[in-house]
Order: C-alpha cells, then sequence, then structure tokens
C-alpha cells in the first residue's frame, strides 16, 4: 500500500497516527484473491485537489470507472483507451471533470462509444453542464466512424442493471445535487460505494440487507470542528461517520475511507484513529482491493 504523507510535512504524532489508521483492516495483502470477481484500483481518493492529491475514481476490472474525478493523469493512454464504461455517483467536478479528458483522448483508439451511467438526473447535468458544447463539446452528438464518441445511459430505478459485467443497485443519498450510492456486485460478491453523502438512510438500508457484502468505501470529508459546513455541503465527519456505520450495522466489513479534504488531512486522520475503530483503512490513491 502506498505510503503516507512524509513525517517532515506533519508532527511525529500526527505521523504516527496516520500510520496506523491507514494500515488497520484489510490492505492490499489481507484481502483474499482467490476467486475474486472484482479488482479495484484507486486512482484518487482525495474531495479536493493540492499536488499528489487525486480526486475520487477507482478503476474495476481494468475496463469500468466508478466516478471520474483523476483519471487522465494516472493512467497511460493505453489503459485509457481499454475503459468502456463509466460508473457516476453525481455530476459535481470532483467526481466527473476527467470524463471531458478521457473522451478526447481515446476517441481515435475505440471501436465502441465510451458508455457513461447514472441516474438520469445525474446523466442531465452532464448534458446540461459539461457536455454542452459551451464547456466542452457535446460528444454525445460527434461521431467516429458509426458511432458517438460518448453515450450516456441511464440506469434503472428500483431494480439491478448491468453494467459490463457487474450488476448495479443504488440509493440516492443526502448531497445537495443528486447523487447516488451503489452496491456493485459480481459472482456473489458484492462491495458498498456511499458516494457523497451526509447522514443518510436508504443506502445503508440497502448495505445492511445485502448478501456477500466484502468490503465498503465510505466517505469523510472534514473534521469533527467543522460538522456544521459537513452538513450544510452534504458530507460527513469522522463524528458522523461513526453514527452511519452504526446504521450500516456490519460489524465485520472492511470500510475504506475516501474524499478526505487534503487540507484537513492531519485532523481527519488523528479524528479517525481516535474512533479505536480497527476496520478502517484510510485511501490515499494506488491501493489494489480483490472482491
Amino acid at each position: 500500500m502506498p505510503e503516507v504523507l512524509p513525517c517532515c510535512r506533519r508532527s511525529e504524532s500526527l505521523c504516527a497516527a496516520s500510520r496506523a489508521v491507514s494500515r488497520v483492516g484489510w490492505g492490499n495483502a489481507g484481502f483474499r484473491r482467490k476467486g475474486s470477481a472484482m479488482r479495484i484500483r484507486v486512482l484518487g481518493s482525495y474531495g479536493s485537489r493540492l499536488p499528489g492529491y487525486h480526486t475520487s475514481s477507482m478503476l474495476i476490472n481494468d475496463n469500468i470507472l466508478l466516478d471520474a474525478g483523476t483519471v487522465t493523469a494516472v493512467l497511460s493512454l493505453a489503459e485509457q483507451a481499454t475503459i468502456d464504461h463509466v460508473i457516476l455517483t453525481h455530476a459535481h467536478l470532483d467526481h466527473v471533470v476527467d470524463l471531458a479528458f478521457l473522451a478526447d483522448n481515446v476517441f481515435t483508439l475505440r471501436t465502441a462509444p465510451l458508455r457513461i451511467w447514472g441516474p438520469e438526473e445525474v446523466l442531465a447535468a452532464l448534458r446540461n453542464h459539461l457536455f454542452n458544447n459551451e464547456i466542452w463539446p457535446d460528444f454525445s452528438h460527434i461521431r467516429v466512424r458509426d458511432f458517438p464518441i460518448v453515450e450516456l445511459l441511464p440506469l434503472a430505478v428500483g431494480r439491478a442493471s448491468e453494467v459490463g459485467g457487474l450488476t448495479l443497485h443504488w440509493e440516492r443519498t443526502n448531497h445537495p445535487v443528486f447523487t447516488a450510492g451503489y452496491l456493485i456486485s459480481a459472482q456473489g460478491n458484492t462491495l458498498l460505494h456511499s458516494g457523497d453523502t451526509s447522514i443518510t438512510g436508504k443506502l445503508w438500508d440497502m448495505g445492511r440487507a445485502a448478501s456477500g457484502l466484502r468490503l465498503a468505501f465510505v466517505e469523510t470529508s472534514f473534521p469533527n470542528r467543522l460538522e456544521a459546513i459537513a452538513r450544510a455541503s452534504g458530507h460527513l465527519t469522522p463524528e458522523m461517520l461513526k453514527g452511519e456505520l452504526a446504521k450500516l450495522d456490519r460489524p465485520e466489513l472492511p470500510i475504506k475511507i475516501f474524499h478526505m479534504k487534503p487540507q484537513f488531512l492531519d485532523e481527519i486522520l488523528v479524528e479517525l484513529h481516535d474512533l479505536d475503530d480497527p476496520r478502517l483503512q484510510i485511501l490515499h490513491g494506488g491501493e489494489i482491493f480483490h472482491c
């Protein structure tokens, strides 16, 4: 697993807390590989950008992105060209910005559209505010040979959708724009991804009832002292996270923490460490999990 920031950029006590929290739970070596149906590579795990900090994106089985906050700065052109599907939680910039550059990079290398999936409300935001021929070209109407560069495909409401060999269920979460949290399954193994959320309910109900749930990716964006900001902007603090995990009520489940605001990372790490929950692992980017 990648090392955390060097101690020269933190106090020794904060560095110790960072190492402790980052290494509890199931890391790369501890996660079972035999019979796994999903390989999850963390491309970016932060809620904003600073040098060395990449925004949210995960690559599943080399050809499916879950959010697109960081893609083109991490993957080679050949790796980018193998991506067939992008699943979006919502349309905020830190989750979609690299859709623009990914589409631009690979359109001559592909033999089919780049398929972008999400609830219809999320896709509508892309049409209106990104692929609108003002902010960026409308690649859904620019064709290469006999197909468009991108294709926007709505996920089913209230039932499963099949995307690239994965089965998706989603529930809306508590965020200022329409946002989905997901259960993603393959061959009986399931992961939960919270998307961006503050205090919520239906997502945890879905996760609590899920069979084959192997791990969960849950956002934690702000330190406890900024709880009012977290609530207003639709995010969690470590103390709020504790309450949400109690609702999920899956004490055996490894919890991977993402979407930390890097300017508050030291505080968040210490406060997560103080929760004394051995299931927690902080994601810094570059981690690989098998599910």
